[in-house]
């Protein structure tokens, strides 16, 4: 294996949002919460303060929703003139949340794209800069495509994993930035059907707990970073165990080595960051106590804006064409992370290839070509945007039972031929016996 000649490095990605309420299915029909009364600004600079008393350097990703963005009150006015002030301190990016998430369940491609303009607009001329990100949950292709002609270089625009959680399925891309395919967001676009803006995840989870659908008091296939799966639910023992798990997977040496970049990334919502203290007002010490762990453990982490992090991805990656990331992680014990249980995925821009081992037995839970993939849904209300292969980690199919390793590469020698090309060297395709 090749590994990168100028690696990115340490990185941790932290999004924050701002809206009135919980979903802004349109600009004038909302869902779920008002979420007004969570926001303030003095919300908006506590958890600022908290962030920087962890990382001193530390520069965040600020999305307003249209609501947070237009909202003439006095709330909304003081906040967005802290946001700025803030901003211009820090070097953070203050940016617009199309929707307040899943924007494309409500709006029509035209009508997303109209909010995304307009919002671009309204942030040039409220902070006095260009807007060169977005924050989104999920995007459709067509809406990234067309902010890329408008200047944004890098959308959040994917939620890695997630099913039969929130509004919006959306598992089957890579966990790691990528461009999309102009016919559907979670697929790595080549050549002309490459849209050239980088495509990012929401949230870091768990690569063990992931293999499965929704939650329950005992299980959640979102487990990793997020706060509202650990922080807000867990015992505090147990949340700052799985921090720190999924944390090392990503930012050890061997994981930087072999990818070139260590990153991580989270989004930790203002009305969440209320909700958790309200809940029990050390919430939010534990989590900058986190961070602060993290970055004395790997003082080279850089926690940055997405915005800076895709133009640092895009120096190296010009195209899809040399992608090949290999993630590994082994279970933390929490929850559905099961000690004894390590995951190992192969992802490039042709397929991604999921991989456990439990004891002596090692088996494909995941299978996922990129080659002449469907396109994206396009009917309003529809929450199926995975992109469900052959194999599918959540396991909802029949055909989604675990093969073994060796039995699915006799079926599949063209990807036995990959492993072989791209992984010779990697010492995680050996410890999982794949046959040379």
């Amino acid at each position: 294996m090749d590994f990168p000649s100028t690696p990115i490095g340490r990185r941790l990605t932290i999004n924050t949002i701002v809206r009135r309420h919980q979903i802004e299915a349109t600009r004038d029909r909302s869902l779920w919460e008002d979420e007004t009364p969570l926001h303030s600004a003095a919300l908006v600079e506590r958890f600022s303060d908290a962030v920087r008393s962890a990382v001193p350097d530390a520069r965040l990703t600020w999305a307003l929703s249209w609501g947070a963005l237009t909202d003439d009150s006095p709330r909304y006015r003081d906040i967005r003139r802290t946001l700025a002030r803030i901003a211009t301190e820090h070097g953070d990016d203050v940016t617009f949340v199309p929707g307040g998430f899943f924007a494309n369940l409500y709006g029509s491609r035209d009508e997303v794209a109209r909010d995304i303009s307009d919002a671009v607009d309204l942030l040039h001329a409220s902070f006095d800069r260009a807007t060169t990100s977005l924050v989104a949950g999920f995007l459709a292709a067509e809406n990234i495509s067309r902010a890329r002609d408008l200047g944004i270089r890098t959308v959040q625009g994917n939620i890695w994993s997630q099913f039969d959680i929130d509004l919006q399925d959306g598992d089957g891309s890579l966990a790691y930035p990528y461009y999309p395919s102009r016919n559907h967001f979670l697929v790595p676009g080549r050549g002309d059907d490459r849209i050239d803006a980088v495509q990012l995840d929401g949230w870091t989870v768990d690569l063990v707990a992931a293999r499965g659908a929704g939650m329950s008091t005992a299980f959640n296939s979102r487990l990793g970073l997020g706060p509202i799966e650990t922080l807000h639910r867990l015992p505090r023992e147990d949340a700052l165990r799985e921090l720190y798990a999924t944390s090392e997977a990503h930012l050890n040496d061997r994981n930087v080595q072999r990818n070139g970049l260590g990153w991580l990334t989270v989004n930790y919502e203002i009305s969440e960051v209320a909700r958790g203290l309200a809940h029990d007002p050390t919430t939010l010490d534990a989590w900058t106590g986190w961070l602060r762990g993290i970055r004395e453990t790997w003082t080279d982490l850089e926690v940055t804006t997405i915005g800076a992090f895709g133009e640092e991805w895009r120096q190296r990656h010009p195209d899809n064409e040399g992608l090949a990331y290999l993630l590994q992680q082994s279970g933390s014990g929490v929850q559905g992370s099961r000690a004894g249980e390590t995951v190992t995925w192969f992802m490039t821009a042709d397929f991604r290839l999921g991989v456990v081992r439990a004891g002596d037995d090692v088996d494909v839970f995941d299978y996922t070509s990129y080659l002449d993939a469907p396109r994206e849904p396009t009917q309003l209300g529809d929450r199926r945007w995975s992109l469900l292969g052959e194999i599918n980690q959540k396991q909802t199919r029949p055909q989604d039972r675990p093969v073994a390793l060796g039995r699915f590469l006799e079926a599949h020698p063209d990807v036995e031929a990959a492993l072989e090309n791209t992984w010779a060297d990697a010492p995680e395709r050996a410890e999982l016996q794949v046959r040379a």
